[in-house]
């Protein structure tokens, strides 16, 4: 379907162009007199009923040749046609056409009305374009007419120049830059959004402020020749740099341009402007300044990355070292230590009798160091599956991990009749399994370095500040000499003779361990002799949450 003219229905003046165009399209179709006035006698008595209606109500003169059959076609387009006047006007209209169609959407009814055409003519889009353009430059039969279509002009123009301002406005608010025009006085008459977005001021905020604000005090008066009419008068485009003041209150390098906008008589009428941010270059060309020290800079900056490639390399390859190890720890080396443990149990068990003393000496001493093996083992291999990657960070109530932990050390609790005394503790986040070794461990060596002539006592306290929970582990054994506390929680470092104390090493540096993977940090104090005390404070929520 092709439009061909458009009618606005709003009083009887505009009946009879309706009625007139009507005439205009059946005669461009190679109808008759008769099959003219048949059409626009059916077009005429559902307009009235349009107009009647007293709603906003408009005709459109179309052609249809989309199917064999052509046709021409009113179609009438009202707010409310529900009446029975509108219903007796239908009911005239469809006895003098072909055929007819309703269409009804939310408030707005439709009605087509199609006249059989079969002029001898190709009806094809040149010659649909031909009657657009007769009915374009049809003269007016009265003055009315003349000035309804200047009206209907006027309007098109008017939608026309709103669409265009509509994409002016969208195209400037998609650049990335700040887009403004200024009168011949140095006031901002439009900005797109950006200038609103960097500054925070709006228009007339700038215009009363003259831009004192935002405009760093160095370059102010250069920028305020932009403002000031009679410097700028007979130039042409203007270019200046400017540090402007963001929302944030940082100063940002930008680049500011100016063009005139002349009529046809060279009279300035307005600037257009924009502003681009080239913070960026500007850093750059201060650093440029002293090429020497750039070149020095870019080659200790490759130096550097080349030690830190090495460096991430050899670190890879003692990550795999690592892996590897606890593979063969995990599986080649426990095994041999289990059959040295059965092996010796067996023959204590079985042949004591026939092994003479210095033997069985022999015997126990391998005994201890195949238990000691296991132990490191077992130690090292815990160790090297302390990882960001295995962790598993939960809501951790650590009410629960203390009890289970104190569970885990009932048989050493028991031999050493020691008393764990523990207060409430928090629900923090972290990964359970690791948070209740760190319990184990510390109870732990509270327990192995208690005094011989006195059960050791733990108590187990914790507070909470800014987001932290710090626990205390104090006992009352033998204690330690605080010059030792660097190397406390270190690899393999022993403060005591293993004679002495039985233990590895490494329970100490398995909880720094776990506690850093936890973003916390662990600390102790103590005097030789009169206990010691071990601090841990850990994040109540998982870091960055």
């Amino acid at each position: 379907m092709h439009d061909i003219a458009k009618v606005t229905l709003q009083n009887e003046m505009d009946l009879i162009l309706a009625h007139k165009r009507s005439m205009r399209l059946a005669e461009l179709a190679g109808l008759s007199l008769s099959a003219q006035t048949t059409f626009a006698t059916a077009v005429s008595e559902v307009a009235r009923t349009c107009l009647e209606s007293g709603k906003v109500s408009y005709l459109i003169l179309c052609v249809n040749t989309d199917q064999r059959d052509k046709f021409i076609v009113a179609c009438l387009k009202n707010e409310q046609l529900n009446s029975n006047r509108s219903r007796e006007g239908l009911e005239h209209a469809k006895k003098l056409v072909n055929k007819y169609n309703i269409f009804t959407s939310g408030t707005e009814t439709a009605i087509e009305l199609f006249y059989y055409i079969a002029p001898h003519f190709r009806v094809d889009l040149e010659k649909i374009n031909e009657w657009r353009q007769l009915f374009r430059n049809e003269p007016s039969i009265s003055p009315y007419e003349e000035l309804k279509r200047k009206n209907e002009q006027l309007q098109d123009l008017s939608e026309k120049i709103q669409k265009s301002e509509a994409h002016y406005k969208t195209l400037t608010n998609s650049l990335p830059l700040t887009i403004f025009s200024l009168d011949v006085e140095g006031k901002l008459l439009y900005a797109n959004e950006w200038l609103e977005r960097y500054t925070g001021h709006t228009i007339d905020y700038l215009n009363n402020s003259q831009w004192k604000t935002i405009i760093h005090e160095e370059e102010y008066a250069t920028f305020a020749v932009l403002l000031n009419k009679v410097i700028t008068q007979g130039t042409a485009t203007i270019k200046t740099q400017a540090r402007l003041k963001n929302k944030q209150g940082d100063y940002i390098w930008h680049q500011v341009s100016l063009s005139p906008f002349r009529n046809e008589q060279g009279d300035l009428q307005y600037w257009i402007g924009f502003i681009v941010d080239i913070h960026a270059q500007k850093v750059v060309e201060e650093t440029l300044k002293d090429n020497i020290e750039l070149k020095n800079t870019q080659a200790k900056l490759k130096e550097n990355q080349r030690t830190l490639e090495k460096y991430v390399d050899e670190l890879n390859r003692s990550n795999l070292e690592l892996q590897q190890f606890a593979f063969v720890a995990s599986h080649d080396l426990q095994e041999p230590v289990r059959k040295l443990l059965f092996y010796s149990d067996y023959m204590v068990s079985n042949y004591s009798g026939v092994i003479d003393e210095k033997g069985l000496g022999f015997l126990s001493s391998m005994r201890s160091a195949s238990h000691r093996m296991r132990n490191l083992i077992q130690d090292l291999l815990l160790f090297s599956q302390i990882n960001k990657e295995r962790l598993n960070f939960t809501d951790v109530n650590l009410n629960e991990i203390a009890q289970e932990a104190c569970q885990d050390l009932e048989i050493a609790i028991e031999e050493k009749k020691a008393v764990i005394n523990m207060s409430g503790f928090p629900v923090i986040a972290g990964d359970a399994s690791m948070l209740r070794q760190l319990f184990e461990n510390i109870i732990a060596n509270a327990i192995k370095y208690s005094r011989p002539t006195q059960a050791p006592v733990v108590d187990i306290t914790c507070k909470q500040n800014a987001g932290f929970v710090e626990i205390a582990f104090k006992d009352n054994g033998i204690g330690f000499d605080e010059k030792y506390i660097p190397q406390m929680f270190r690899l393999f470092q022993r403060l005591h003779d293993r004679t002495a104390v039985e233990g590895t090493g490494l329970g100490l540096a398995i909880c720094r361990k776990i506690v850093e993977m936890h973003h916390g940090t662990i600390w102790a104090n103590g005097q030789e002799g009169e206990g010691a005390t071990f601090f841990v404070s850990l994040p109540l929520n998982t870091p960055g949450n």
